[in-house]
């Protein structure tokens, strides 16, 4: 496979590269070095990525960008799309695009006409829209080549991030980014995950004073995805840029350090805490018969998933401001920021104190010495009362009261006070508690038939990952059931859901599942599985690991079966009991006969950390003694 790609990328280069304009001189040596490198489990090549950003002064400035990208198979055609955002800060002032096919010709121009342009859509309150172009040439490979321009008037808050490759599988030729500013007009950049990468950043300075920074990336090889791998932001290279003092629709900021920053934030929320003198008073009545303030914010949580819903508002100083809390009061709608500042004005006419908190959903970690707009993605509520400090998910008001839910636990996060930004970390959960117990009773008939009655409580990040359910039609609720059991021909009946929403939240399903073929019966032998309840437990092939293993959270699985033998069979074979103990967690199994009646326990704990890829070959043992345990049979002889 190698070889072919190698051979496809020489015709690419040679025939079709060079008819675009693109220069690339190699030696046959050098190229089939590169080729090998960047080909490898390639579904899409940048051949070159050129980005030039040419700051005229705080508010305006021009991007101008090409890409030519090759395209290798159907896998690798989301990265010859084309997107551009715009806003009411950005335009799309120049476009042109031009397919190319594996023989070099130019096949299809593209114009900017051609480009389909984002809808309003009726539940987005936004002046965000952007232009694409989807790319579906049928025949492999063939090459897209995409020259824009994009003009910034009225403010910048950032500037664009080098990013040479933004997707999985793909190798990069080579891809460039430059950034001029005018005298007096600072930039700072900061590098992640270039280390050990051909990736260089340099600065200098031009003939009028400007400040250059240019950044460099060849040789990429494609970054493939490991089962248990690290998430998307700590694999992929980038160099943020980010201005010290900026202005952004008419508002003047200073980003030096998350605490100036903070002081910014803090500016933009002036002002929009008010609310009417009926509302105030309704609030008082809302609250009147709570004994304590923990009381007070959890009547306001409850009173906020009932009266308010969520839409995604891009409005007031580029996004960034909160729409004023008597809007969302309203209007009955808001997006993060909109309905945290509601929560927020509601709390503070209660006399309750609460923070303004932003926060990413997808970064883990924000850097410390490196303030930049981009980092966060979230607003959340910060309330700390005397006994215990809540964290309010005003987005999403139906999650638990006081539950910290995946995508924020543990995260690095911007407290924004009046003396400015201030860095904190939320409180994540204890592995021990992340449990699932499931208790089944089984019975089953001498024709391999079977009636199953089943308990299953899932807590905190289990109950997250299960709480879903409560919002689907009963006809799906049992498909979801159902995909989850290793049972032919299931029959899910009975089902009752019941959800418990403290703190530490649980979810509890009960439901009676038959089937008609548990197990399979071959001449006076029953062979049944030993466990239906953990299909989705997979062991990945052993291959060669790049990456650290990563186990992102720590749980417990618990389960308890007991299974009621069939008249006329008597126990042949039994899986054996195991007890294994090492770094990635413990499983500990069970077999007992009582009375004609198998029980059987099965116990899992994993643990939460990140291991040396070293460690991948004993990670995956340690899985396939869980698996073989999940996936024991038990062997009934006919008496």
């Amino acid at each position: 496979m190698i070889r072919s790609n190698h051979s496809i990328l020489k015709q690419i280069i040679r025939r079709a590269f060079s008819l675009s304009g693109v220069l690339i001189c190699l030696s046959l040596h050098t190229q089939t070095v590169r080729a090998q490198d960047i080909l490898k489990d390639a579904n899409s090549i940048i051949v070159e990525a050129r980005t030039e950003v040419l700051c005229k002064s705080m508010t305006q400035s021009i991007e101008k960008e090409s890409l030519t990208i090759t395209v290798l198979n159907h896998k690798g055609l989301d990265a010859a799309h084309f997107f551009c955002g715009c806003d009411m800060f950005r335009s799309l002032q120049k476009f042109s695009g031009e397919i190319i096919n594996a023989g070099g010709q130019s096949v299809r121009k593209i114009k900017k006409g051609e480009l389909q342009k984002s809808e309003y859509s009726s539940s987005l309150s936004t002046d965000d829209y952007f232009y694409y172009y989807e790319c579906n040439y049928p025949t492999f490979p063939f090459t897209v080549k995409y020259e824009w321009e994009v003009k910034c008037n009225n403010g910048l808050i950032g500037y664009s991030t080098f990013i040479p490759q933004a997707y999985l599988n793909q190798g990069v030729e080579k891809a460039t980014y430059r950034i001029e500013l005018p005298a007096g007009q600072g930039c700072r950049y900061r590098e992640l995950n270039t280390q050990g990468k051909e990736i260089q950043v340099k600065e200098s300075t031009g003939a009028d004073g400007q400040q250059v920074i240019e950044a460099t990336a060849s040789k990429l090889s494609p970054i493939v995805k490991e089962p248990f791998g690290p998430d998307f932001a700590e694999l992929f290279p980038r160099v943020y840029f980010a201005p010290s003092a900026f202005k952004y629709d008419k508002s003047e900021g200073d980003m030096s350090s998350w605490q100036k920053y903070g002081e910014w934030q803090y500016r933009l929320l002036d002002g929009r805490d008010l609310l009417t003198e009926p509302f105030r008073a309704k609030l008082h009545e809302l609250t009147a018969n709570c004994a304590t303030d923990r009381d007070k914010v959890n009547a306001i949580y409850d009173y906020l998933a009932k009266t308010t819903r969520y839409v995604s508002i891009q409005l007031g100083i580029g996004g960034l401001q909160p729409i004023a809390a008597a809007d969302v009061c309203r209007t009955g709608f808001g997006d993060c920021k909109g309905l945290s500042n509601y929560t927020r004005a509601m709390l503070k006419e209660l006399g309750i104190a609460s923070t303004y908190t932003i926060i990413s959903t997808t970064n883990e970690r924000l850097l410390p010495d490196f303030s930049s707009a981009n980092q966060m993605n979230h607003v959340i509520l910060q309330v700390p009362l005397p006994q215990d400090t809540l964290w309010l998910e005003c987005t999403n008001p139906s999650l638990p009261f006081g539950y910290v839910h995946q995508d924020i636990a543990g995260h690095d996060a911007l407290l924004i006070e009046p003396d400015g930004g201030k860095m904190c970390r939320l409180p994540t959960y204890p592995d021990s508690l992340n449990t699932q117990h499931i208790a089944a009773d089984i019975i089953l008939s001498p024709t391999a038939e079977a009636r199953i009655e089943v308990n299953e409580v899932s807590r905190i990040f289990q109950y997250e990952n299960e709480a879903g359910i409560v919002y689907l039609e009963p006809n799906k609720q049992k498909d979801r059931i159902r995909s989850g059991i290793h049972l032919s021909q299931a029959d899910i009946r009975n089902l009752q859901i019941s959800e418990c929403k403290e703190a530490n939240p649980s979810i509890t399903f009960r439901y009676t599942a038959t089937s008609n073929q548990y197990g399979h019966k071959t001449g006076n032998r029953l062979f049944i599985p030993a466990n239906v309840f953990r299909k989705e437990f997979s062991v990945p092939p052993l291959t060669k690991r790049t990456y650290p293993i990563h186990i992102d959270y720590g749980y417990t699985d618990t389960d308890s079966i007991r299974i009621q033998l069939p008249e006329g069979y008597v126990i042949e074979g039994l899986p054996k009991p195991l007890d294994v103990k090492s770094k990635f967690g413990s499983f500990h199994s069970d077999i007992q006969v009582k009375d004609k009646k198998i029980y059987i326990v099965h116990r899992l704990f994993m643990s939460k950390g990140v291991y040396s890829p070293d460690e991948y070959a004993a990670f995956l043992d340690f899985r396939k003694q869980v698996a073989g345990q999940y996936s024991g049979k038990i062997i009934l002889k006919k008496e």
